[in-house]
Parts: structure tokens; sequence; C-alpha cells
């Protein structure tokens, strides 16, 4: 525990970088192994960095929503192998995820209608590159397209609470080098993972997924334990 605590964020990018490594090389069987413990690395380094007693609801989101991220790597690797519905599972489990993301950003600040630039301009750049991956998807897509829709509007929504953060004065920072780009990251890795699911079906493409993904929820979760630290 206590050399995840001081050394988890080093860890985590070993193992995403080993991960991303077989990915390339096509090994795929390794695959597994190195991208299932991703998120028990951040989970283990973010509840050994926090006050969880003196922020409970706030870790508890957090927690809950690292675990429905493992369930999400885990139903997607399903999915590559069993070619079944795990895709949707796997889109629901991560749907949760950002739904407590959601619930913390608002907790954390509040979007306010008349200040609310930071979150306007986010909206417009999320709606604004998840309808383009749509229009190229959505041929593909059958009986998924409601749910990738559902999807696709809860992940903007993230974003924008996550941008919103940097109307806050004394969160500002945090915002700026987490947050916000931890939220983009994630906008860009499913793009990325459901252009390559629906549109492209390239191998190569799952390497920018998984460091795009790994970086995000790395970056996300930085944010997260600065935050509760104060």
């Amino acid at each position: 525990m206590q050399l995840l605590k001081k050394h988890g964020i080093l860890i985590f990018w070993l193992v995403l970088f080993a991960d991303c490594a077989v990915l390339y090389l096509e090994q795929n069987k390794y695959h597994a192994y190195f991208k299932l413990l991703l998120m028990p690395i951040l989970l283990v380094y973010f509840l050994t960095n926090t006050k969880s007693k003196k922020y409970a609801v706030s870790t508890s989101l957090i927690t809950v929503a690292l675990v429905f991220s493992w369930l999400g790597d885990f139903f997607l690797l399903k999915e590559r192998d069993d070619n079944s519905l795990f895709f949707l599972f796997g889109m629901v489990s991560f749907l949760i995820t950002h739904v407590l993301y959601i619930i913390f950003f608002i907790r954390a600040k509040p979007i306010q209608v008349v200040k609310g630039t930071e979150a306007f301009f986010g909206a417009v750049i999320a709606i604004l590159a998840s309808s383009q991956v749509y229009k190229y998807i959505e041929p593909n897509l059958g009986d998924l397209k409601v749910p990738v829709i559902i999807y696709m509007c809860v992940i903007c929504i993230m974003a924008i609470t996550a941008t919103n953060i940097a109307s806050s004065k004394t969160l500002r920072n945090l915002a700026i080098q987490h947050f916000i780009p931890g939220a983009g990251l994630f906008l860009l890795s499913d793009a990325v993972l459901a252009l390559d699911t629906f549109f492209f079906k390239e191998s190569f493409l799952g390497v920018v997924v998984m460091m795009s993904y790994g970086y995000a929820q790395c970056l996300l979760v930085q944010g997260f334990t600065k935050y509760l630290k104060v």
C-alpha cells in the first residue's frame, strides 16, 4: 500500500506503457492482464492519499466510479473476445462512471447560468466533437443507436461540468491542470473507440484508445486526490 501511495502514478504509467506496447506488438493475450491492473492501481493511490473520513461522500463517489471503470474495462475485453453484448455492458459501466464524476464536479462547483462562460465553451466543443463522431458511426450502430446517443450525452455533460470547475477562482488551476484535459482525453478515447468499433476497425487504434483513456483517468484521479487532500 505504501508503495502505491508514494509511487502509484509512476507504477500506473509503467503498466499503461506496457499495455500499449503489447497492443502495438499485437500480443493481445497479455493485454487483459495489464489493462485490468490500471484502475486498481489508481484506486489504491486515491484512497491512500485522501482524507476519506473528512470527505466521505466525495471519496465514495470516486471510489465507486473507479470500480465501474474497472468493470467497463473488463466488459470491453470480453466484447473483443466474444463479439457479444458485453460492449453494451461496458458502455453502461462507463456511463455510471461519468454520472458519478458529474455529481462530484457539480458538488465541487455548481453551474451558474449567468457566470457559465467556461461551461458554455465546454458544451460547444463537446457537442460539436460528439456530433461529428456520431455522423460517421450512425449507419453501423443498429440496435445500439439509442444507448450510444444516451452515452454521448452523458459524457458531454461530464466534460461540461469538468470545464465549469474553471469558473471557480480557488479551483481554476486544478481544473486547467487536471479536470479539463482529463475530460477532453476521455472524450478523445471514447471517440476513437467508437470510430474503431463501428467504422475503421483498425487494430492499431487500440493503442490510441488505451493511451488517451489511461492518461484521462490518471489526470482525473490526480485532480480528485488533490481536491480531497485540502
